[in-house]
Parts: structure tokens; sequence; C-alpha cells
């Protein structure tokens, strides 16, 4: 079917003139309209009027930021200060000496550390760049998760938000067992996924955000983010046995089973561990011992270094208690695999069981821990309970619990 001339001007009439502001009566009148406003085009006054137009809209909006007083972008010279203290600070707690004879030093360097953890807060608590109190948020979000195992060697949470620490409490050994509060200063402060590990993180992306992208200490330095990756121009770690390996690479077999090992995990958790229940608890426990087997057996195949960092932290956990497993007829091998013998579990006290596997701080508390970050390193940001991680990429206080109390 042909199209009128007239029909044509009429529907090109219509076009422009919806975009250019016009109106169109009929044909004669909408070319007319059009006429005009290519005229304007042409002669370069539409151009000056829309510039006119948006930069009284960009006036606007920045008269509206300024009113609120909290812009992303504000630079913040004394937060992006107190946060690079913090992270030199938090990063050499990995270095010291975690023995009884030197609690003394410990003692001087944790009290650093909590200076300048309460010279961070307070400073950060008070920007104006919305980022760079968002981030404080998190780090005290952190530390409240974490208060249990402050509590025990005497730093205590105050109301501002600060940190205080007690030098009695700190030194103080146990008259009853003759221990010291040393493997909690451990946990705490030493090695990778320790506390001060994640706080030295947070407080390299307060740095970064105060000073609008500037690195705490080189153009690689690592940020984590919500799904744990590293910055663009640090892709590989290069601490990792398997080359080509990255932080960023989703892994839906290790996902898979992970997800698969943390519910054999819950069900034994969930059972009745008696005695009497000899049957399914050894039926669950070889689905226990299964699912563990695959899940090692995937991560190590991984290409995401942090997948396999954390079943290295998983195979360490289970080697550790491979006496409590022994008491129950499973041997660690020595490929890190678990077996189970039918025999000697069932001669075994279901009691044993029990302990590994329910309660607060229970060796399947830990477990599950564990396994959870190996499955949301593998999903890039997911969780298998829904809960542990918040969108900033830390950890749900209200139902995660201490997470450093599942690593002990």
């Amino acid at each position: 079917m042909g199209i009128g001339l007239g029909g044509l001007n009429s529907g090109l009439a219509d076009t422009y003139s919806s975009l250019l502001g016009g109106s169109s009566a009929g044909g004669a009148m909408g070319t007319s309209s059009l006429l005009s406003d290519y005229a304007s085009i042409k002669n370069g006054s539409y151009g000056k009027m829309m510039k006119s137009y948006y930069a009284k809209v960009n006036e606007e909006e920045e008269a509206e930021s300024s009113k609120g007083g909290s812009k992303a972008k504000d630079k913040d010279a004394a937060s992006a200060s107190a946060a690079r203290k913090f992270y030199e600070t938090a990063s050499a707690m990995n270095k010291l000496d975690y023995s009884a004879d030197n609690i003394d030093e410990l003692y001087d360097k944790v009290s650093g550390f909590v200076k300048d953890y309460n010279s961070l807060i307070t400073n950060a608590s008070k920007s104006k760049n919305a980022s760079v109190k968002s981030q404080a948020d998190a780090l005290d979000a952190y530390t409240y998760q974490n208060y249990k195992l402050f509590a025990k060697v005497g730093i205590t949470m105050n109301a501002d938000r600060t940190l205080s620490i007690d030098e009695d409490t700190f030194k103080k050994v146990n008259e009853k067992t003759g221990s010291t509060n040393v493997p909690t200063l451990t946990t705490l402060f030493k090695g990778i996924g320790s506390y001060a590990d994640k706080a030295a993180d947070r407080a390299s992306k307060i740095y970064r955000t105060a000073g609008d992208g500037e690195s705490v200490t080189s153009s690689k330095a690592k940020y984590v983010g919500n799904s744990g990756s590293v910055s663009s121009s640090d892709k590989t770690d290069s601490n990792s046995s398997e080359v080509g390996t990255s932080k960023t690479a989703k892994d839906a077999v290790s996902a898979a089973s992970a997800s698969a090992f943390y519910k054999s995990v819950e069900k034994l958790g969930a059972m009745s561990l008696n005695n009497d229940n000899k049957d399914n608890i050894f039926d669950a426990l070889s689905g226990f011992v299964k699912d563990y087997n695959t899940l090692i057996k995937d991560t190590a195949k991984s290409k995401n270094s942090n997948v396999i960092k954390q079943a290295d932290y998983l195979k360490t956990l289970v080697n550790g208690n491979k006496s409590a497993f022994s008491k129950m007829g499973i041997t660690v091998n020595s490929d890190k695999t678990l077996s189970i013998d039918e025999e000697k579990f069932k001669d075994s006290d279901m009691g044993n069981v029990k302990n590994m596997f329910t309660g607060a701080y229970s060796f399947a508390e830990k477990m599950t821990d564990r396994v959870n970050q190996i499955y949301h390193y593998a999903t890039q940001g997911n969780s298998l309970n829904n809960q542990t991680y918040t969108s900033q990429g830390s950890y749900n206080v209200a139902n995660a619990g201490s997470v450093l109390d599942t690593t002990m």
C-alpha cells in the first residue's frame, strides 16, 4: 500500500513535534512547525537553549546535594588519615609473637590497635561522605559480632561505638586451668580471615572512599567488594599454587558440593543422637563422610583461589579433630578425605557424635560456617542460609553470631 505525501508530512510533523515541543493539528500546520523547528536547530538557537536548560538542572541538583550535607564523593582527609593508620596497625598484628611469655608486648600492641580503631570510628562517624560512614557502620557491626571474644581478653564495646581495654583482664591467667588468653588473641588478631585481617580490609575501603579512589598502599592494593573480588589491576592471585586461579571465578561445582555437605551437617545436628538410634545416625554420618569427600575433591579443582583457601581451612579444622573422629570410627586419611568403619562406629558411644554436632561453638557449627564461606566465594556473594552475609559483604549481626567463635 502506498503512502500519500500529505500523510507522510503529517507523520513526520507528529514525530518531530513530540520531540521538540511543537503541536500539529494537521498536515500543513505540522509541516510548518517542523520547518520552524528545523530552522532553530540549523541556526544553533535550539542547541543553546538545551545547554542553558541542562546547566540550570545541574546547578539545582548540586545545590540540593549540598543541602543534604552527605555526598559520596566528598574527600575526607581526617578519615583517610585515621584509616591508613589503623590499616597499618591491624596488618602488623599478624607478625606478632603470640606466646604467653610475650603477653606484655601483646598488651601494648592490642592497646595501640584499640586506640587507632577508636580514632577511625570517631572520624568516620562524623564524615560528610556517605560511603565512609557506611563503611564505618559495617566495621562497627563486624566488631559487634565478636564482642564475646573481645570480652574474653578484656576489650569492651562502649555506647559511643569505641573500644576500651582492661589490662588486668587481658593479662589474667585462668586460676582453675592455668590457661591464658593467647589462643583467643590469636583467633582475633593473627592470620588470614582473623578479625584484624578483615578489619584492615574494611579500613582499606574507608581510605579509598575517603580519598576518592586513592589506594591505601599501591595501585594493586586489594579491595574486597560485595562479592569478594579484587581490583581490576590485580585479578590473579599470585599466592595460589595453581596458575591462573582467580578470586572472582565462579565455581558452580564447588557451590553444589558445599550445599550438599552443609545439608549433611545440618541433618546430623537435627537428629536424636543417642545410643538407641545408631542405625539412623550411621546412615547420616556415612552421608556426611561421602559429601565431605566430594567437597574436598571438587574444591581442589577450583579456579577460585578463595574457594581453595577456605577448603584448606576446612581440612585443617577436620584434621585438628581426628582424635574425636577416631572415637566414632571415622579416619582422616592421608589425602584429607574421610572413611568410616561401621563396626567401630556402632561399638562407640553416640555421646561422641552429640558433642561434635550439637551446641554452640561445636565442631559442626565451625564447619558449617566454613562451608558457607566456600559457597559464598564459589557463587560470588550468595550464602547457604541467606542470613549470614549482608549486602555490604559483612556478616549479619542478628543471625550470624560471632564468626570468629566458629573458627576457634
